[in-house]
């Protein structure tokens, strides 16, 4: 098993599988063309072309009044942070602590592009409140006024990550 770049014609996208019909459906069909457009970047864990579990990243930026009080960096009104826009694991893999596996490896790629461009950490909007919790065991904080859009910033995973 290894973490690489999603190969849309080498990895086995078709039998993905996490339970998740919009979550498969962008993998099966639209995580392509976002790679052709520049619009995101699509990391997985594979094993060969099998597909267990993969990440979407991208930049973003978020109001500066929505963040909590002691995130509100400088006088910007827009703050720039990378988002994790999808994450999940096949079904056949999941329980066995590859989404963690995923997430830190997300980490450490949210880390690596800090060095080369300025962003304050990571934002993930999860798909409903199981997964918001599952996202605040690793640290992340809800916003202002959002049910389930969360914030890390890159302090506190420097602290996950022992850098």
């Amino acid at each position: 098993m290894e973490f690489v770049a999603l190969d849309p014609k080498g990895h086995d996208r078709k039998s993905f599988d996490c339970g998740v019909p919009a979550l498969d459906l962008y993998l099966q069909r639209y995580a392509n063309q976002d790679l052709k457009r520049s619009l995101t970047r699509i990391y997985v864990l594979a094993d060969g072309p099998a597909i267990i579990g993969y990440y979407s990243i991208g930049a973003h930026s978020v109001r500066r009044d929505h963040l909590p009080e002691d995130l509100k960096a400088g006088p910007y009104e827009e703050i720039p942070f990378l988002l994790l826009g999808r994450l999940a694991v096949d079904t056949r893999w999941q329980g066995q602590g590859y989404g963690d596996a995923l997430i830190v490896h997300a980490f450490h790629t949210t880390r690596q592009a800090a060095t080369q461009i300025g962003i304050l950490g990571m934002i993930v909007e999860a798909k409903d409140e199981t997964a918001a919790v599952f996202y605040e065991g690793f640290g992340f904080r809800r916003l202002i006024g959002t049910a389930h859009r969360l914030v890390l910033p890159i302090t506190a995973m420097d602290a996950l990550l022992d850098t």
